[in-house]
């Protein structure tokens, strides 16, 4: 089995288009691509395909982001920093789940002890997750919740 299918048993739903866009990074050493699923959803859709880690730490670093704008008051740099992460999302998205598909996948073929232990976990470890942006959303306003009770 060659590294393109096994990426492709690890990235499950579309993964011709991701296979693609893998390809030509490593073509290209380039790190640009768009995604309009990830400009659209954004952290969401960093959840949605199972980066965990990664939807964390950027939903910490827009967390601060967002310390940094309400301290300033600037409704322009507010306005600057959203575009700026939607069309990083879209940009880079691509990239950061290459990146993050690369590097699982390198994991699980370590621990693997046979061909269809390796099938196995890459299908159950990669693919999408519905449940997680959902997940995310409910504590995203659970969040909100309890943060305007503490404020009040």
């Amino acid at each position: 089995m060659d590294k393109w299918e096994i990426y492709r048993i690890f990235v499950g739903k579309n993964a011709d288009y991701y296979i693609e866009k893998f390809k030509k990074f490593e073509e290209s050493g380039g790190a640009l691509s768009w995604n309009w699923a990830a400009f659209f959803f954004g952290i969401l859709w960093v959840f949605y395909r199972k980066m965990y880690l990664y939807g964390v730490l950027i939903f910490l670093g827009i967390i601060l982001l967002g310390v940094f704008v309400a301290v300033s008051s600037n409704q322009i740099l507010s306005i600057g920093i959203q575009l700026w992460l939607w069309i990083g999302f879209g940009a880079f998205g691509n990239y950061l789940y290459y990146i993050f598909v690369k590097k699982t996948v390198s994991d699980i073929q370590s621990q693997a002890k046979n061909e269809k232990e390796l099938i196995e976990s890459l299908a159950k470890k990669g693919g999408t997750s519905f449940l997680a942006p959902i997940l995310f959303i409910i504590l995203m306003i659970l969040f909100q919740i309890i943060m305007i009770g503490t404020i009040k």
